[in-house]
């Protein structure tokens, strides 16, 4: 191992970066000296680690392409060779490629060392949160861009890039939006520049094709970034004529160098997400970049408010729009759709009856909204199942479904084994410890999914009394909602605080999206989807609907500290990047809770509450051979 250098631009810039990428082929083994020689980098001994260069391990001389650019976008340091997954016979290549791999390094007084991709992901993930993350997305692998946003959540900015071969000089197209990610670009490009890499470079706006070419404020500021970086930095319009996705692939037929911002989460069917598969497909011939800076925290309360009021506007429903059940059923014949409702139960004896009949008659019976109802029993000690299978409706006991998975207690795990029994394209899941059931608790949820097409994860939220000896006291979202859930989402996922009742049981989904997403087998299974929704999937398909009031049965302050145990483990489960890989796995997984009785007794209670985190049920192979899940009786 090569010790006891490290480049710094100038003689006093010190910035702590670490470097990710991995190599293919280039025909200039000289560009890497040459770059850095443009770019002002002298070799000092000495004066410590400033870069990681995470790069797979693979030719040589693209290796050094892709030092180069790096070291131009950002600054220098050591490099970090990964070793690929490599079969047996494949270990003499690797061999030889390690071997040229020192000899390049080494030549050009660079330090590196060797590891595999598991620590290769551990450093990229673990370290100073103020660093710098610089990611050839090579590295993501079939889409999963887990660990991108790894990096956005653990480093305060990100420099993600795939590099083509280009021309000396070309010409750079910044697309970046916000003001921390335009001005990121506008460094990246001019550093770029002074390498010798980035010629003329334009701040692009996109508009659709027949709208008004003005320019708003926000484009204003963000391209003000850029030219703080970049005073020679012109404003190019481009008009899409589909989509701003198809305008920005546009534009890699005329730029050499495209930048764009990168949000800490694109969702599922965003245009960054869908320019990432391209990208990492090859499928665009010109190098881009993508850049993500956290930027100051006034900056993200700005943009998560006006992400968040404009959403609650748009996506924010009350029961009273939906009571015309004739409107309901037309919207579901026309969009052919069936819709099954799920009651998760355990030991409701005294309240199942009441909450199966509130339902089946108005909206099966008589009019046919719901096409079946299901009990999802865990296994109750008394009469539960006897009094819903009395109603006519189908019982199951989730430990009894699909036994070869295993089965675990607690409600998100009734929840998970329902699906492999529900047959409706929308699944609605109500409680059954309800004490005033009624039909607009249905027609309040499956509503914005039969009218609105882009909707597709639908949250009750509703007013919650508690009793206090005899009288009703008026709460907000409840006491785990207002004392653990709703901090946390505020503090790591601001644009989610618009949520009412995040942790609200009662919801309605598009099968296709459950089936998509991870349960916790516990009381984390709410806030876990909540989060793996929005990550996925984007802000936009979630909706919330006011459902008047439900009254539950109050908790004692002993039960809500295990549910706010169980909700915190699915926080940080979930939550990519808020722990370094691996982290999540050492969680303990038992709550102690100790008490002083009034005759100075102490006494320890123990509880394991770990939960199991089930896969997506898309993900879960059938039965081999085929078998059938009978219901209970």
């Amino acid at each position: 191992m090569v010790h006891g250098y490290s480049y710094v631009r100038g003689t006093r810039e010190t910035v702590s970066t670490q470097t990710f990428f991995p190599i293919q082929s280039c025909s200039d083994r000289n560009c890497a000296s040459v770059i850095l020689a443009q770019a002002g980098f002298t070799l000092q001994r000495g004066s410590g680690k400033l870069t990681q260069h995470l790069v797979e391990l693979t030719a040589p001389a693209r290796l050094m392409a892709k030092v180069a650019f790096a070291r131009s976008a950002g600054v220098a340091g050591d490099v970090v060779l990964v070793l690929p997954r490599t079969p047996d016979e494949e270990i003499g290549r690797i061999h030889r490629l390690v071997t040229a791999a020192r000899k390049a390094l080494g030549a050009a007084s660079i330090p590196f060392q060797i590891v595999e991709e598991g620590e290769a992901i551990r450093l990229a993930t673990s370290g100073d949160p103020s660093r710098t993350l610089v990611i050839d997305l090579d590295l993501l692998r079939h889409e999963d861009i887990g660990l991108l946003e790894s990096a956005c959540g653990s480093s305060s900015q990100v420099i993600a890039y795939k590099l083509r071969q280009n021309p000396s000089k070309t010409t750079a197209a910044i697309f970046a939006r916000g003001d921390s990610n335009a001005a990121l670009a506008g460094t990246v490009v001019r550093r770029l520049t002074e390498a010798g890499v980035a010629d003329r470079t334009s701040f692009v706006y996109v508009t659709h094709a027949g709208e008004s070419a003005t320019v708003d404020d926000s484009v204003l500021e963000a391209y003000g970034k850029v030219k703080a970086e970049l005073p020679q930095a012109r404003l190019a319009i481009e008009q899409a004529e589909d989509s701003v996705g198809s305008a920005i692939e546009h534009c890699s037929l005329q730029y050499g160098l495209l930048v764009l911002g990168l949000p800490q989460h694109p969702g599922k069917h965003s245009v960054t997400r869908h320019l990432l598969a391209q990208v990492t497909a090859g499928l665009l011939r010109t190098t881009t970049v993508f850049v993500y800076a956290r930027g100051a925290e006034l900056e993200q309360l700005s943009a998560a408010t006006s992400v968040i009021e404009p959403w609650i506007l748009k996506n924010t429903f009350s029961q009273d729009e939906f009571s015309d059940v004739d409107r309901l059923l037309q919207a579901k014949r026309d969009r052919h759709v069936s819709i099954s409702l799920v009651l998760p139960a355990l030991n409701e004896e005294k309240t199942v009856g009441q909450v199966i009949d509130a339902f089946k008659g108005p909206l099966m019976d008589e009019r046919p909204l719901l096409d079946e109802i299901i009990l999802m029993d865990s296994n109750s000690g008394d009469n539960t199942r006897t009094i819903a299978t009395s109603r006519g409706i189908p019982v199951y006991v989730h430990q009894h479904i699909r036994p070869d998975l295993g089965a675990y207690a607690g409600k998100g795990e009734a929840m998970w084994k329902a699906l492999f029994v529900a047959k409706g394209d929308i699944l609605v899941f109500v409680d059954t410890d309800l004490s005033n059931p009624r039909p607009s608790f249905i027609t309040g949820l499956v509503g914005p999914l039969l009218l609105e097409e882009r909707l597709s994860f639908i949250k009750g939220f509703y007013r919650r009394p508690v009793r206090v000896v005899n009288e009703f006291v008026e709460v907000g979202g409840g006491r785990v909602t207002e004392l653990t859930a709703r901090p946390l989402l505020n503090l790591w996922y601001p644009e989610l605080g618009g949520l009412f009742q995040p942790l609200a049981g009662t919801i309605a989904a598009r099968a296709g999206i459950l089936r998509e997403l991870h349960f916790m087998t516990g009381y984390g299974v709410e806030i876990g989807h909540v989060i793996e929704y929005v990550r996925k999937y984007g802000i936009e398909g979630l909706a919330q609907s006011e459902l008047g009031e439900v009254i539950h049965r109050n908790q004692p302050l002993e039960a809500l500290s295990k549910m706010s145990f169980q909700v915190l483990e699915a926080f940080f489960q979930l939550s990519h990047g808020l722990m370094a890989p691996g982290m999540a796995d050492h969680m303990n997984g038992v709550l102690r809770q100790p008490f002083l009785s009034d005759k100075g007794l102490f006494t320890l209670y123990q509880a394991r509450l770990g939960q199991e985190m089930r896969p997506p049920m898309s993900s879960v192979p059938p039965l081999n051979p085929p078998g059938s899940v009978i219901p209970a009786t």
